[in-house]
């Protein structure tokens, strides 16, 4: 066994060893902490945190995701590597919805439910022209856009 092999595999039982005693470790503190600070473990499971936003950092340190308040509402946003919204969970006044969209920041594929009671799915074409849309509130409709806009086919036919 070469000595590159040999130090890779011991560097790989180091790794484990260290995610094992800081598993442990937390472990440990989340059991004593609430004893610890004159806490009982009924009124620490009572607390919760609160905060304006949460975000979760990967390992180099950029955003890669975020539940935050924003001007319409709350929502959960999924981040590409370069900090662009690529998923967004949203919750307004008027609507909820989920969101995917591209590395413009356009909408290609859109799930709504609105306050009139209606709800639908819509594909979106690059810089969200052009769309096929399956809406439903009192019944269904298939409806394909143009990439101006404008109605190019509709299921049921009327």
């Amino acid at each position: 066994m070469s000595n590159n092999v040999a130090l890779a595999q011991r560097l790989l039982r180091v790794e484990r060893w260290n995610r094992f005693l800081a598993a442990a470790l937390v472990l440990l503190i989340t059991a004593i902490l609430p004893f610890g600070s004159g806490l009982s473990a009924t009124d620490a499971e009572q607390k919760s945190i609160s905060a304006s936003a949460f975000q979760h950092i990967d390992s180099n340190g950029k955003v890669v995701a975020a539940l935050k308040v924003g001007v319409q509402g709350p929502g959960l946003f999924i981040l590409d590597p370069q900090g662009r919204n690529r998923i967004a969970l949203t919750h307004e006044p008027a609507q909820s919805g989920l969101f995917i969209l591209d590395e413009a920041g356009d909408s290609r594929i859109g799930i709504a439910q609105f306050a009139h009671g209606g709800g639908g799915v819509a594909l979106h074409g690059p810089e969200t022209r052009g769309a096929a849309v399956l809406y439903y509130k009192n019944d269904g409709s298939l409806s394909f856009y143009d990439t101006d806009g404008k109605v190019i086919d509709r299921y049921p036919r009327k």
